[in-house]
C-alpha cells in the first residue's frame, strides 16, 4: 500500500458543514478541466490529527476520496456525527453554470462507490469541541486564494470571510493520518497563516514546497 503524502485536503469544521463538501465536489470544473473522475465514500474511518500547537482540530471519522485515472487527488475527512449522504446530495445539487454538479458528473460518466471500514472511533482532545476552520493548502494557486477567504481556486461563494487578516507562524506542525481499504495517507504540514480571529488556519503541506 503506497503512501500518499500530499494531496488537494479538505477538512470538516463541523458536523454537516455543507460549504465543504460544496466546494470539494464543484472546484476545478469552472476551469474547463476534469478535477476527478470517480469518487468513494468511506464510512466509519479514523483520521488521526496531531499538532504542536494546541490548534483545536478533532479526529476526523468519515472521509471522501475523489480519483482521476485511478489515482487519489483529493481528499475531505468529515466529522463522526456529519449525514455523509445529506451532505454529498446536498452537493450533488448544487448549480454550476446552467447545469447541477450531478449532471456534470452523469454527463461524464463520473463513478462512485462506497466502503464501510467498521472501525471504532479514537478521539482526540478536541473531538466535540469547537474546532478551528482549517485549510490545508497543497499549491501556491490554492494559496492565495485561500488568503482571500476562499475554499477553492475556482470562483465560488465558499470561502471564511470573517477575517482575511493573517499572521504567519513558521513553527507550526500538523499530521493527517488515514488509512483506508485501498490508501495509506500521512500528510504533514509545516508552517501555518492565522487570521486575526483565530477562526481561520491555513497550514502548508511539507511537499508543496517541492512541486
Amino acid at each position: 500500500m503506497k503512501t500518499i503524502d500530499t494531496i488537494d485536503l479538505w477538512t470538516e469544521q463541523h458536523p454537516n458543514h455543507y460549504d465543504c463538501f460544496n466546494g470539494a465536489f464543484s472546484d476545478g470544473f469552472e476551469s474547463e478541466r476534469l478535477p476527478y473522475d470517480s469518487y468513494k465514500l468511506i464510512k466509519n474511518c479514523n483520521c488521526l490529527i496531531e499538532n504542536n500547537k494546541n490548534i483545536p482540530i478533532g479526529n476526523k471519522h468519515q472521509a471522501i476520496v475523489f480519483y482521476l485515472k485511478n489515482i487519489p487527488v483529493r481528499l475531505l475527512v468529515a466529522d463522526l456525527n456529519t449525514n455523509l449522504e445529506k451532505c454529498v446530495n446536498n452537493a450533488l445539487n448544487q448549480q454550476l453554470g446552467k447545469a447541477t454538479v450531478k449532471e456534470i458528473l452523469n454527463n461524464r460518466n463520473i463513478t462512485f462507490s462506497k466502503v464501510d471500514l467498521n472501525e471504532q472511533p479514537k478521539l482526540n482532545a478536541y473531538n466535540g469541541k469547537s474546532e478551528v476552520d482549517i485549510g490545508s493548502c497543497d499549491r501556491l494557486s490554492l494559496l492565495k486564494s485561500m488568503l482571500g477567504g476562499s475554499y477553492t481556486d475556482d470562483q465560488s461563494t465558499y470561502g471564511h470571510f470573517d477575517s482575511t487578516k493573517y499572521f504567519f507562524d513558521k513553527n507550526v506542525s500538523v499530521e493527517y493520518k488515514l488509512k483506508t481499504d485501498n490508501e495509506n495517507f500521512d500528510i504533514q504540514h509545516e508552517c501555518a497563516f492565522f487570521n486575526d480571529l483565530q477562526t481561520r488556519a491555513i497550514i502548508i503541506q511539507k511537499k508543496m514546497w517541492s512541486k
